[in-house]
C-alpha cells in the first residue's frame, strides 16, 4: 500500500517521470518500497530502480521492486554508485548535518543525466533535540542555501520541492576573455534601454545611473518602447528632461538596434530584453540585478528540457558583458552558466533618503514596502511577526507602502496602507518609521533595506543573500535566519521597547548608506563602461 505521506506527492512524482521518461531511477529514502511501487504503477515495463536505503535495513522492504539496494555506507564513495537518469530523494536532507548536504548533492549530480527530485519539510525535526516532536524554527533548505547550483523549487503543505540539474559544462564566452584593463579617455556615449515603467526597484536604480552619468559630460540616451507615452521616463520617476540627453519613444513593433543614435555601448538591466541585441555592432552590458527565475523561483517544477530552462541558458549564454549588483548574482552566473561578471553593486541618492533630526511616533511604527502578490518578499511571513508581537501585548503601529492593494483580514492589528505613493511620499515614510521589517526569501541587492538605513530607521531583515552585501548584523541591522520567527519575534519587540538600540542600528546604518552614495559608485560604473568599450574596440 501506498504511504499516506507520499499520495500526497503523487501527481508531482508522476508529472516528473511523464516529462522525463527515465529508463533508471535512484531512490534515497527511509520509505518500505512503496515508492518503488509507485514508480512501478506509473510507467511502462523495463524501467531499473535502485535504492539507497536510509533506514539501513530497519524496514522490512520487497527487494524484487528494486534491482539493486544499498546501505548509507555508500555516500562515503558516491563515485562508485551508478548513473542515473533521475534521481528522488527523501527524508535525506533533514536526517544530516546541513553541512554535508551541498557537498553530497554536487557528487550525486555527477550521477543523473536528468535531474535530481528532492523532497525536505521547511521546518524538519530538530536533530539536535531528543524529541521527535520538536520542529526546527530554520528553513535552512532556502534557495540560498543552493546558490551555484542550478535548481528549481516549489512549496506544497510545508514540504520543498526541489529540482536540480547537472551542471552544463560550458566554454567560456568570448566577450568574457576580451581584454578590458583597458581605460577610455573622454566621455562616453551610452543607450540606456527602458523595459517598462514599473515602479521596481530595479528600474528606480537604472534611473539614478542615467541621471549620475549625464551629471559627469556623458551623453546618456534612454529609450523606451510603447504606443501611449511621447517621454521615455516613467510618470513616477523624478527625473527630470535635463537629467537625461535625450528620450527615444519607439513603437511597440519595433527593435530598439534600429533607432540607435550612434552610442557607443548598450545598457540593459533586464536580460530578457537581450535577444534583439545580438546583432549589435556596439558592446551590449546587461546589469545583471536577479529575478525570480535566477533564484529557481518559476512557480513551478520545471523538467530537464524544459522550455522555461532552455530560455534562461539563451539569456546568459548570450555573448553580452555582465554587470553583477552582488556576489549573490555573481555566484549564479559562474556557478551555472559559467560566465564572468565584474561588481557594481548599488547606489543610493542619501539627500533623497535622509534622516529627521527627531522620530516623534507617540506609538512606535513598523514599516514594510512591497508588493503583496510577491510570494518571494514574505509578507506572510512578516505578517505572522506581526502578529506574535501584539499577542506579547507590544503596541506598534504599522504602514505599509504597496505597489498593489491588498486585504488584510485577521484583526489582530490594522494596517494603514499606502498604495502606489510618490517617490517623495515613499522617502517620508521611511524617515518617519521606527522600524523597518523585511522578510524576501531571496534577494540579489535589496533596495527597501537600504532605503530605510539611509534614511535613519533601524532595520531587521531575513538573511536573503544579497542584503549581505552592505548589512552588518548587530551593527547596522538585526539578520535572522529564514523563517525564525522567535528569532524575528525577538528582535522586534526590543526594538520597539528600546529607543537607543533603534538609535544605534539607525546611525551605523545611515553610516553604512553614506559609504553607497552615487558620487562613490558611478565611479566604478563608469570604469566598468569604459574598460568594455576599450575590450571591444581591441578585438575588432
Amino acid at each position: 500500500m501506498i504511504n499516506e505521506e507520499l499520495v500526497k506527492y503523487k501527481t508531482t512524482i508522476t508529472d516528473m517521470l511523464h516529462n522525463e521518461k527515465p529508463q533508471s531511477i535512484l531512490e534515497i529514502s527511509g520509505y518500505d518500497g512503496c515508492l518503488a511501487e509507485m514508480i512501478t504503477n506509473n510507467t511502462e515495463q523495463g524501467i531499473n530502480i535502485d535504492r539507497i536505503d536510509l533506514s539501513d535495513g530497519s524496514l522490512p522492504i520487497d527487494s524484487s521492486l528494486y534491482r539493486n539496494i544499498h546501505d548509507t555506507s555508500c555516500f562515503g564513495d558516491i563515485s562508485k554508485i551508478n548513473t542515473y537518469d533521475v534521481i528522488i530523494i527523501f527524508h535525506m536532507f533533514e536526517n544530516i548535518p546541513a553541512d554535508n548536504v551541498k557537498s553530497i548533492l554536487i557528487e550525486l549530480l555527477y550521477k543523473t543525466t536528468k535531474c535530481i527530485l528532492a523532497f525536505t519539510p521547511m521546518y524538519p525535526y530538530n536533530l539536535e533535540s531528543d524529541s521527535e516532536s520538536e520542529f526546527s524554527t530554520i528553513r535552512v533548505y532556502n534557495p540560498i542555501f543552493f546558490l551555484g547550483i542550478e535548481f528549481n523549487f516549489i512549496v506544497m503543505d510545508e514540504m520543498q520541492v526541489y529540482c536540480f540539474f547537472p551542471k552544463i559544462e560550458y566554454a567560456p564566452v568570448r566577450c568574457d576573455l576580451l581584454e578590458n584593463s583597458g581605460k577610455k579617455t573622454g566621455k562616453m556615449k551610452i543607450a540606456y534601454i527602458l523595459p517598462h515603467h514599473k515602479l521596481t526597484g530595479g528600474l528606480k536604480a537604472l534611473l539614478q545611473q542615467v541621471k549620475e552619468l549625464k551629471a559627469n559630460g556623458h551623453t546618456v540616451n534612454i529609450y523606451h518602447r510603447c504606443d501611449e507615452s511621447e517621454r521615455a521616463l516613467p510618470p513616477w520617476s523624478h527625473l527630470t528632461d535635463d537629467d537625461v540627453s535625450s528620450q527615444i519613444v519607439i513603437p511597440s513593433g519595433d527593435n530598439f538596434i534600429d533607432h540607435l543614435n550612434d552610442e557607443e555601448i548598450i545598457v540593459i538591466g533586464f536580460v530578457y530584453n537581450a535577444s534583439e541585441f545580438k546583432g549589435s555592432s556596439i558592446p551590449v552590458v546587461v546589469w545583471e540585478q536577479g529575478h525570480e527565475m535566477i533564484y529557481g523561483d518559476y512557480n513551478k517544477l520545471i523538467y530537464s528540457d524544459s522550455k522555461d530552462r532552455a530560455v534562461m541558458h539563451h539569456w546568459y549564454r548570450a555573448p553580452f558583458h555582465f554587470l553583477a549588483v552582488s556576489e549573490t548574482i555573481r555566484t549564479v552566473l559562474k556557478g551555472v552558466f559559467n560566465r564572468e561578471s565584474q561588481l557594481f553593486p548599488n547606489g543610493i541618492d542619501t539627500d533623497f533618503y535622509r534622516p529627521l533630526e527627531e522620530k516623534n511616533n507617540e506609538i512606535p511604527v513598523v514599516l514594510l514596502v512591497g508588493n503583496p502578490n510577491m510570494e518571494f518578499k514574505g509578507f506572510r511571513f512578516a505578517l505572522a511577526v506581526l502578529s506574535a508581537a501584539v499577542r506579547n501585548g507590544v503596541k506598534f503601529n504599522v504602514w505599509w507602502a504597496a505597489q498593489a492593494d491588498f486585504t488584510w483580514t485577521d484583526g489582530i492589528f490594522e494596517i494603514e496602507k499606502f498604495i502606489m505613493p510618490s517617490q517623495d511620499k515613499l522617502a517620508e515614510l521611511y524617515r518617519k518609521a521606527d522600524v523597518f521589517l523585511s522578510t524576501s526569501l531571496y534577494e540579489s541587492f535589496p533596495l527597501p533595506p537600504f532605503e530605510a538605513m539611509a534614511s535613519g530607521t533601524a532595520v531587521i531583515a531575513t538573511d536573503n543573500g544579497g542584503i549581505n552585501t552592505y548589512a552588518e548584523p548587530g551593527v547596522n541591522c538585526i539578520l535572522c535566519d529564514q523563517g525564525d520567527l522567535n528569532s524575528m519575534n525577538y528582535a522586534l519587540i526590543t526594538l520597539l521597547q528600546n529607543p537607543e538600540a533603534r538609535m544605534m542600528l539607525a546611525k551605523a546604518g545611515r553610516e553604512t548608506a553614506l559609504k553607497y552614495t552615487f558620487k562613490n559608485i558611478v565611479p566604478i560604473l563608469e570604469q566598468c563602461l569604459s574598460r568594455i568599450i576599450s575590450g571591444f574596440a581591441k578585438d575588432q
